[in-house]
């Protein structure tokens, strides 16, 4: 985790400064480094970087600062989360006393201390680079926010050293009534969120998630999400309700990195490594996510698009966990109360302009809603309602007491039944079986005993993602109750084998033959290749074929357009394939409407299109367009009248047999004029040719009468048999 590696920061650190404009990096420079001569830009970095390696050196500066400044970094040290929002710190900065929010920011900046985030496009670290204009003062940073608004970081190895300062808040457990009945304290297991996201990381392994240019879902994505059985249900040990529950998983499954957005879509991600690293480990890296959470509030619920800028809810939980860390260790606090003091001290809710809606109360629903399932805060009831109290993890997250054990105990937690179903008893759970168990068996349930289901789908995924079937069987009998059923190791084995017939070439070279026998031959001689069909092998590595013992027709780059090897016949039906211009495709392509030819002429395969292959061919899909389209790409001419005819054979209109009069003329201008005059236009039906036309026979008599008015002798008439 980048958190914890020191050459992350220092590497960030050198970057950073070099953004600093060289007047700006001197400014620093004389603060942090205090050079007693003209240093070069270069040294003055390396000794600005290695100044902030050395802790008493770190401490000194740490003196020279003003105590609002001090408060600054000892709150981003206790939230252990180093990137903050600018607006944010300014809001604690508030509420904490001081007048002027952003000075203690801007001492910090100067004194090397903290610096501006400069990463495009994330708060991680993990940007696509810094941007590429310098920075000639602090003041002008501040002026031009980016879309995400303005970001800073102090890397823990200062933060971590102010942790100790003083922030004068108050112990709100002495404001509380004193009340007779209270009951037992409850906390709970630490997994209700791991459980969650790996449910959601199934789901979008199997389709991923699409979204809208405004950051919202699709209105399909956005129903199978609130309908998903699994993600809108609540815990079992549910405190209290909490809005839109499905995208709250949602958004922490982005910050933990569970699904990652690619082309508009969320896609499945690794699952967190530090699942494996035990309980503890897990929790923390949720607790730095939820002081970045802001796709989601407690009073809006989803908050689809809106930028992390201006939402002062990172700011009050961590406000509201240090009012916590301020009890006696013993004690507890409505969370009405904390609230209460929240929003007297907070500058977004102080504000005399905001408006009603924004006044609702909602830190109960963070903290019974959120914070309790992710076993920060413990909980009780009393007669005047939930009071709460940080847990030993949330005390130790917030440097008021040591990490605690959270490992579970029992290592037989898991019932694996002949149906193939799993039955997970939660107390014996721990994060790196919840995450081993989630890649190869499908969650059915969640509650205080899990269900799942070994699936065909789910063990070929396991498998593909590196574990065996050796590694699948012992972790279901190392955590089982009891022996693996037959039927299920015998089922695992079966889908295990299956995948491993299936071979994954990254790259091959596939060798066709011109007859099964040729190939036998090849194989015989010694070739290291993989059967593939009768006449088809692959071979790995194309160093080991010895091309002189074979004579070679050709070669073909499937990654250009198709190679015309076709010629059609003069009956527009029979086509001749030029084997030595042919391609793979070409095989699967033909036969979907064509019939091959016992006998061959000069090299060449042939084939016949017949009403029988056609129709054939009709059935699996095939169309006039798509077989225009193939003859044009593989015989370079257009479809053959007589494949048309064939294709189209019931879609146009029948043919018909009639007795017809023709009228002959002797010239094409005199047929012209026949069709042209009134008086013989109307007794015309069609026109056969330049000289031929057709007359019904009604109309001869009066055709004769309207031709000899013209000047015009009929010499002939042809009876009708």
């Amino acid at each position: 985790m980048y958190l914890a590696d020191p050459a992350f920061w220092t590497e960030l650190q050198r970057h950073t400064l070099n953004c600093y404009d060289e007047a700006l990096l001197r400014q620093v420079a004389a603060r942090l480094v205090k050079p007693r001569n003209q240093w070069p830009v270069e040294d003055l970095i390396e000794r600005g970087v290695a100044t902030l390696e050395n802790p008493a050196v770190i401490d000194r500066r740490l003196h020279d600062l003003t105590p609002p400044a001090r408060r600054v970094l000892a709150l981003i040290g206790l939230s252990r989360q180093p990137y903050w929002q600018l607006g944010n710190l300014v809001e604690l900065t508030l509420a904490l006393g001081h007048d002027d929010g952003l000075q203690p920011v801007l001492e910090l900046l100067e004194a090397g201390l903290m610096y501006p985030s400069l990463h495009r496009g994330s708060d991680t670290g993990n940007g696509n680079g810094f941007s590429d204009r310098k920075i000639k003062s602090f003041e002008q940073w501040l002026a031009a926010p980016g879309p995400m608004g303005l970001r800073v970081f102090a890397p823990p190895t200062i933060a971590s050293r102010a942790i100790g300062e003083d922030l004068g808040l108050p112990d709100l457990s002495a404001e509380e009534p004193q009340i007779a009945t209270l009951h037992p304290i409850q906390e709970a297991d630490g997994l209700e969120w791991l459980l969650r996201l790996a449910v959601l990381w199934q789901q979008v392994h199997a389709a991923p998630l699409r979204r809208t240019l405004n950051g919202d879902f699709f209105k399909r994505d956005l129903e199978r999400l609130q309908q998903d059985p699994l993600l809108s249900a609540a815990p079992a040990d549910r405190l209290t309700d909490v809005p839109d529950l499905p995208f709250l998983t949602v958004a922490l499954a982005e910050l933990q990195g569970v699904v990652v957005q690619s082309d508009g879509e969320l896609r499945a991600g690794p699952l967190p490594a530090s699942w494996d690293n035990g309980l503890t480990n897990a929790l923390e890296t949720l607790w730095l996510d939820l002081l970045r959470l802001s796709a989601w509030t407690p009073l809006d619920g989803w908050r689809a698009g809106e930028s992390a800028a201006g939402n002062p809810f990172p700011s009050a939980y961590l406000l509201a966990f240090l009012l916590l860390a301020r009890l006696p260790e013993d004690a507890t606090v409505r969370p009405e109360t904390l609230e209460r003091w929240i929003v007297t001290q907070h500058p977004y809710w102080t504000n005399e302009s905001l408006r009603p809606s924004r006044q609702k109360p909602w830190l109960e629903t963070f903290l019974l809603g959120v914070a309790y399932p992710a076993r920060l805060v413990q909980a009780r009831r009393g007669e005047d309602g939930w009071r709460v109290r940080l847990t030993p993890l949330g005390r130790w997250l917030l440097g008021a007491g040591d990490a605690p054990n959270l490992e579970a105990v029992p290592t037989q937690t898991l019932l694996v039944q002949p149906n193939l179903q799993i039955l997970a008893y939660r107390q014996g759970l721990t994060s790196s079986l919840a995450a081993r168990l989630t890649q190869f068996a499908s969650w059915e349930t969640l509650g205080a005993a899990c269900m799942l289901q070994l699936q065909p789908e789910t063990v070929y995924r396991a498998l593909e993602a590196g574990q065996s079937f050796e590694g699948i069987r012992l972790t279901l009998e190392q955590h089982g109750t009891r022996a693996l059923p037959p039927a299920v190791l015998d089922s695992l084995r079966t889908w295990a084998n299956k995948r491993d017939r299936i071979t994954v070439y990254p790259s091959a070279t596939l060798l066709e033959f011109t007859s099964a026998e040729d190939l036998n031959d090849a194989l015989a001689r010694g070739l290291k290749a993989e059967r593939l069909s009768d006449r088809l092998a692959a071979v790995a590595n194309e160093g080991d074929i010895e091309y002189r013992l074979f004579r070679l027709a050709g070669t073909r780059d499937y990654a250009l357009p198709p190679e015309k090897c076709v010629s059609v016949e003069a009956d527009g039906v029979t086509i001749s394939i030029d084997l030595a211009r042919s391609d793979l495709l070409l095989e699967t392509e033909v036969p979907r409407f064509a019939e091959r030819l016992d006998h061959s002429a000069s090299g060449r395969r042939q084939y016949r299109l017949t009403p029988a292959s056609l129709s054939a061919g009709r059935s699996m899909g095939l169309t006039l367009a798509t077989l225009e389209t193939w003859f044009h790409q593989r015989a370079g001419q257009p479809l053959p009248a007589a494949a048309r005819m064939l294709m189209t054979a019931g879609q146009v209109e029948a043919p018909r047999l009639q007795h017809h009069l023709i009228l002959h003329v002797a010239s094409e201008e005199l047929a012209d004029g026949l069709e042209q005059w009134p008086q013989t236009r109307e007794l015309i039906e069609q026109r056969l040719g330049p000289t031929a036309l057709v007359v019904a026979e009604e109309n001869v008599t009066v055709l004769t009468e309207r031709l000899h008015a013209a000047g015009f002798v009929l010499t002939k008439r042809v009876e009708r048999d």
